[in-house]
């Protein structure tokens, strides 16, 4: 009976040290567990930023200032972008506009351009956001005589603004972007109560700008504007009143972009190395105690 114990446990130690070794001379080669399986395809959609920053949008109602949220929150919505998003193309405008950027992949060259926004404290007088949307069809229209196949239905204007606009261009461009197939999504920013609006410092205290009676301006909001230009060219209108929402607005309008144009078969692989060292480490010391 001692014999047949012994022969057992010898058996049984032989076993521990051949499934140990194995285990892990197997993990050493590196076995993994493949899976293959259908995703959706989005398509691309590439998007123009369209960036008010006219005086009014360095009130404070919004902190630091509309301006500088607005920046803040491009910029953060830039380096988490969504898989959908194609290109991006950065435009400005006040009294008149500047295309900053034409479509580029590169986050890096929106972000210096949105840094170069934040050190350029000219003050800039007037709003038109029709010429704001009027350099943006301006973009697209060099970009796709580059690259016919940058398709206008697969761009898209997003106009962050709050909402003045004193030009005379606005009707016309955003009837051309409508007949083209444009959809400008507009994004407002601004409280109910407003803000005044600092030009300067002088003597450690900040300088208002003052309208012709020497009283304060107050940068109000324009709800009407940008609800209409939304709604002619078929996109949606939002409203941020306090900017921290206006990443999850960005988001939402990417969301609501997405379209299925095919799928493709993703093989996925699963490392399997971890489970056979457990258990050959776990097999030797049951050997090496026992």
């Amino acid at each position: 009976m001692g014999r047949l114990s012994s022969s057992f446990r010898h058996l049984r130690l032989t076993v521990f040290f051949l499934v140990g070794s194995g285990s892990i001379i197997l993990a050493l080669s590196e076995p993994r567990f493949e899976v293959e399986r259908e995703e959706d395809v989005y398509r691309k959609i590439n998007v123009v930023f369209i960036l008010d920053t006219s005086l009014s949008m360095r009130a404070k109602d919004i902190a630091p200032s509309r301006i500088d949220r607005a920046r803040q929150e491009i910029q953060n919505f830039i380096l988490h972008r969504r898989e959908n998003i194609g290109q991006i193309g950065l435009i400005n405008f006040a009294g008149s506009s500047v295309i900053l950027s034409y479509f580029t992949e590169d986050a890096q060259n929106i972000l210096f351009y949105l840094d170069y926004l934040r050190t350029d404290i000219r003050p800039t007088f007037g709003t038109d956001i029709g010429s704001g949307v009027k350099n943006a069809l301006v973009l697209l229209e060099k970009e796709r005589a580059l690259d016919e196949s940058i398709r206008p239905e697969d761009t898209i204007f997003i106009l962050i603004s709050d909402g003045e606009d004193y030009g005379e261009t606005l009707r016309q461009s955003v009837q051309q972007a409508a007949n083209i197939g444009i959809r400008t999504y507009c994004v407002g920013l601004g409280t109910q109560m407003g803000g005044y609006i600092p030009i300067g410092e002088r003597d450690g205290h900040t300088v208002f700008l003052l309208d012709e009676a020497g009283e304060k301006v107050l940068a109000t909001f324009d709800e009407g504007t940008m609800r209409w230009v939304s709604g002619a060219t078929g996109g949606r209108y939002y409203r941020s009143y306090t900017g921290s929402d206006l990443y999850g607005n960005l988001n939402e309008i990417l969301w609501n972009e997405r379209k299925v144009i095919g799928t493709m078969k993703v093989r996925e692989q699963t490392p399997l190395y971890y489970w056979f060292l457990v258990t050959g480490f776990t097999c030797l010391a049951i050997f090496f105690i026992d």
